[in-house]
């Protein structure tokens, strides 16, 4: 409807403060099953963005955003820490372990292009889903 405020602020801040929770919880050793959690409330936020016509670019970075720190974040802290134990595991193409440095090279690397699939993918059906549901509901209240 005509003049009703588009709330693509709050999905962007979103976007920037769940990665943020997602790394205190990761430092303070909360991190089990953290990765699929947060790909998940991402996709949320991604259909809230739909619901609210926020938009699909914004439904999009929220999940881009969240994709990436799965596959950068726990590395770069495994290379500052420069420990070939860590607790972490993050998405590896071909199932082996590389040194710390090695680890966060291939996942600078990889992490971007996963992320932007995963945007499209994700993100995007995940706001059409919201635009369709709200549609949906429009319109069986206007029959109603």
């Amino acid at each position: 409807m005509p003049g009703e405020p588009r709330p693509r602020r709050h999905v962007l801040i979103a976007a920037v403060a769940l990665p943020l929770f997602a790394s205190v919880l990761f430092l303070l050793e909360y991190d089990q099953g953290l990765g699929g959690l947060l790909v998940f409330v991402s996709v949320l936020l991604a259909c809230y963005a739909g619901w609210s016509r926020a938009g699909a670019v914004s439904g999009g970075v929220v999940v881009f955003g969240s994709i990436l720190w799965l596959f950068v974040f726990p590395p770069a802290i495994g290379y500052l820490r420069g420990s070939m134990v860590t607790r972490y595991t993050p998405p590896r193409a071909l199932g082996y372990k590389l040194d710390p440095r090695g680890e966060l090279v291939e996942e600078l690397t990889n992490g971007p292009v996963a992320a932007l699939i995963g945007a499209v993918l994700f993100g995007g059906l995940a706001s059409l889903m919201g635009v369709a549901v709200r549609d949906a509901i429009q319109q069986w209240r206007a029959d109603t």
